[in-house]
Parts: structure tokens; sequence; C-alpha cells
């Protein structure tokens, strides 16, 4: 399967989530290496792309973001196998729906040797804010409502905003947060690096490679990692490799020691033995479209679609062999909230099962073997996005067992910017059936503009979904934090999911390949996570 992002419903809300998040990710431990660790070594791993400008507030370029874990340090780590939130930059921390307070360690420097305190932090968080420094992730990571105020006798910073924001916490903690040198002249910071974290840029070579060289006195990673943990490397040699299969090539020869393969290349990886940690992403996702008037507006209808499918086996056809089911429609990392609202909300595969759910509610078949409800047929539009063969292939299964329980199915594929303009464009809201399209979030709450409220053009509810039950589990989540917004925001997804609304089934796998190296925590190549192995 073409190896891509699964951006276009995320990007369509004129934000930059799914750019930054889907660099993100993971399902499974870190990879440990198994030898004894090297001392002073050089880690080379491969980018996919060019990150162009460097500065990470500045930009909502994967590449970008994926270089600045290497040299910029973070407020917290949310560890992503158990969900819970560990110390970094910050040692406490505290939170309510309009505020978060960070209490800053003493004693973090930055590259320039200057201290990094509160007031850095705040600092970040109003130059985000400020509409008039044109931050990539004002609205994304900080509300674009926000204000920022250090104590620096307390070493905390006090962020507040005027109404409920979801998980303000955590998307505070996904900010890189850049040194005061950096925030008074972003233009330099675009060409290197003014961060806290334990590697310094040395060299940036557009479209080639960038080197990073270790700090000496860094002891305030996650997980108490120093400069002088066992493993750590002195050098980084980030390259960019644009080939999936000549990364493979040289991680399999040791010219490399990670990279992200996908694809077919994974067999012969796989093969090799390597450590691995899995980097899962949205694939396929159903919409199903509540207009009035469309059929898909029928309870019935969604309900009996559903039934028709063996969704481990169009999983298993979507993503070649090389994915899973997915458990949430929220699975890129780092997650705020683990939960599985799939599991018990969706009906069982059971082709009889629904070709009577159609009879119960009218759906009746006619001598052409065809479904038709007072003298309506049942007619499907399905619209996706093809990536590839395998996409192709799935859309044919579900295609032929829906014609095998009486509906006709049109099938329409193209690239986005197709399915863009199909769904999303408000140009006709009721063009369509059932749309196969992911949507990249990392918080419950960004799903919301996509299943309630306006419609297109005014709105990003395309599926055109009125479902009480969910607004009302939202109401509740919003004004909630920690575990029991978690466990409301859940509610929530399952409320969309019980009702056939939307259906997640596949997430592709993207799989991180190290050859005598590893990651120390994390799923990313975070600087302080780098390990060497013998």
């Amino acid at each position: 399967m073409k190896q891509r992002s699964y951006a276009l419903l995320a990007a369509a809300t004129g934000t930059v989530l799914a750019l930054t998040a889907c660099s993100s990710g993971g399902s499974s431990g870190s990879g440990s290496g198994g030898g004894e660790p090297v001392t002073d070594g050089t880690f080379k791993l491969a980018l996919v792309a060019d990150p162009g400008a460097l500065n990470p507030l500045m930009t909502a370029a994967s590449p970008a973001h994926q270089l600045a874990r290497l040299s910029y340090d973070y407020l917290l780590h949310p560890d992503p196998d158990t969900g819970v939130t560990k110390p970094w930059l910050a040692e406490k921390w505290e939170e309510t729906t309009t505020s978060a307070s960070f209490t800053i360690r003493d004693g973090v420097t930055c590259t320039d040797g200057s201290a990094l305190t509160a007031q850095t932090v705040a600092d970040n968080v109003n130059f985000i804010t400020n509409a008039a420094n044109k931050s990539a992730l004002r609205g994304v990571y900080a509300p674009a409502t926000a204000s920022a105020t250090a104590d620096p006798a307390t070493r905390t910073v006090t962020v507040t905003t005027p109404e409920p924001s979801p998980f303000l916490l955590l998307n505070l903690a996904r900010i890189p947060i850049m040194c005061e040198a950096g925030l008074k002249d972003p233009t330099a910071a675009n060409k290197t690096t003014f961060g806290s974290g334990m590697f310094q840029m040395t060299e940036a070579v557009a479209n080639d490679h960038y080197s990073y060289i270790r700090r000496d006195g860094y002891n305030w990673g996650p997980d108490g990692t120093t400069s002088d943990t066992a493993g750590v490397p002195k050098n980084v040699v980030a390259s960019i490799i644009t080939n999936n299969s000549t990364a493979a090539n040289q991680v399999l020869s040791g010219d490399l020691n990670a990279a992200a393969v996908s694809g077919p290349d994974q067999d012969r990886m796989n093969a090799a033995n390597l450590d691995t940690v899995k980097q899962p992403a949205p694939a396929g996702e159903m919409f199903f479209n509540h207009s009035p008037g469309n059929p898909t507006s029928d309870p019935a209808v969604r309900k009996a679609l559903v039934q028709a499918l063996n969704l481990d086996d169009l999983a298993e056809i979507f993503t070649a062999g090389r994915g899973t089911r997915s458990t949430t429609m929220v699975s890129i990392e780092p997650r705020a909230c683990i939960y599985d609202s799939v599991a018990g909300n969706l009906p069982d595969f059971d082709t009889s099962a629904a070709a009577a759910t159609l009879e119960s509610a009218g759906w009746k078949v006619g001598a052409d073997g065809k479904r038709s409800k007072d003298g309506t047929p049942l007619r499907i539009r399905m619209v996706y996005e093809t990536f590839g063969d395998a996409t192709d292939a799935a859309a044919d299964v579900a295609v032929n067992a829906w014609n095998d329980l009486g509906a006709t199915v049109e099938l329409t594929s193209g690239d986005s910017n197709k399915i863009l303009d199909v769904a999303l464009s408000g140009k006709d809201n009721t063009a369509w059936d059932v749309v196969w399209e992911p949507i990249n979030v990392a918080l419950p709450s960004m799903l919301v503009p996509f299943l309630s409220g306006p419609v297109p053009a005014a709105g990003m509810n395309f599926a055109s979904i009125s479902n009480p039950a969910y607004d009302a589990a939202v109401t509740k989540a919003s004004g909630l934090t920690g575990e029991d917004a978690c466990a409301a925001w859940a509610d929530a997804e399952s409320e969309i999911i019980k009702a056939n609304s939307a259906v997640p089934f596949a997430d592709k796998i993207t799989t991180l390949y190290f050859n005598n190296a590893g990651l120390a925590f994390g799923r990313n190549f975070i600087g302080s996570a780098l390990r060497l192995y013998q």
C-alpha cells in the first residue's frame, strides 16, 4: 500500500492537526536493542522528507516536528502504553477545565547556557497565541484565547482560558518548548535549534542530512534520563531518505540504526528479527450519510450494511495484511485517553441477520433480487480515496457484500481533492451515502465538529449526524478532567459507533525498525530516548 498521510479530513478544518499528529504514535513497546550499551556512538536515523523551515512553533510539517524531538523538550511525557502522564520539564502540574499550571524543574538550561524558566514556558504559550506571530500551533496545541503568566518564586506557569478547553493540559504538553533566543528571533530558529533537549544541532544540509551532538550536563529527561545514561549516543545524524526500500536496505546493512518502514518492505525487515516499535494511524473509517432522503439515514440500513461486512477480513485486505482492527476513532499518539469504543458496540458479522434487518424495516427483495422500500430502490453510493491496490480490493469486497444483500452499489474513487469536493465542499451534502476516509486526531474532543453541529459548507459535520446521546456525553465530558473525562469521552464516541454512524475498522501500521539500537521510552525518535547497543 502506498505510504502517505491520511490527512484529508482533519486538514480540511483549516488546522494542522493531522500534519503534526501523523508522525506520532504506536501500539507496542519500545525497541530494546538487546545488547550491551554503546558509549559515545553515533545514532543514524532516516526521515522520509526534508523538514524545510525548522522552527517547530511556526510550522505544521511532520518532518520538522520529528526533528524537534531531538533537541526540544516538552512539559510532560504521556506514556503511550498506560496513558499515565509523567514529568519532564514540569515536575508537578494541576488542571481544571479552564486552567493548567506547571511547576518547572530547577536547573534546566538551553543550548546557549541560559536558564529555561517558568517565564520561558509562559512566553512560549503567549508567543503561540499572539495572532501577529502566525504560529502554526495557535488554536491547536494552545487555545487561541489562552494566556499564560509565570511566578518566578515558585517556578510555576499558569495557563488560563475564558471558556472550558478539553484536554488543555495535554494539549500544552505537545508544545516543543523554545528557549528565549528562539522566541526573540523566530527566523533564526528556522535554521538551527534553540531548545533544552538532549541534542544540539551542529549541521543542517537541506534534503540531505541534519547532525546533532549530545549536550553535557543534561539531567532532566523522562524516566531520569541524563547525558550520562548508558547507551545515549554522542551524535545523531538524521538523513533524508525518501525511498522506502532504500531506507530498509540501509537498516539491514547497518548503515542506519533506525528507520520507519511500511508496505511490502516490511516482510524482509520482519524476517531479519530486528527490534521494532509500531506506529498505527487511522486508515479505514466508514461514515454513513444521515441526510434526510438518503437511504443511510435509516438506522436499519446502516446496521445491515455493517452486519454484511466481515470487518476482520476487511481490515486485513485494506492494510494488505500489515495493519490491525481499529479500537477507537482516536489512534494518533500520544493519546490523551486509552479506551476501546468499538468492542461490543458494532453488530456481529452475519449476512442472514443483515437481510432480516432490512426485511423488518420494509426493504423488500424484488423479482430482480434488488431491495426497495415504498418504491424507492436501495441504492448506495460509496465514495473512497484510493491509496493503491489494497484499498481498491477492500472496496470491491464491500461492494460485493452489499450487492449480495440486495443493494445496488455505485462505487466512486479518487484522490484527496475529489473526496474533499464530494464530502466537505457543501455543494451537495446528499451526493453520497457511504464514504471511506479517516479523521486524524489525537484527542476525542477534536472529533466533535465532525460528528455534530453544522453541515458543510457552514460546518464540518459532513455526515449530517444528529445524535442527542453523543451531544449530551460531549457536554458532560467537556466539564471533566483526568480519568473521569476519558471515561466520558469514551461514552460519547461509543454512542456514534453504536448508532453505526461511523465505523473505524482498520489502522495502518508503520514500523520503526532498529539495528543495534532502540528507544528507552515512547514510540518516537525523542532525543533522550535514543539508545545504541552492541
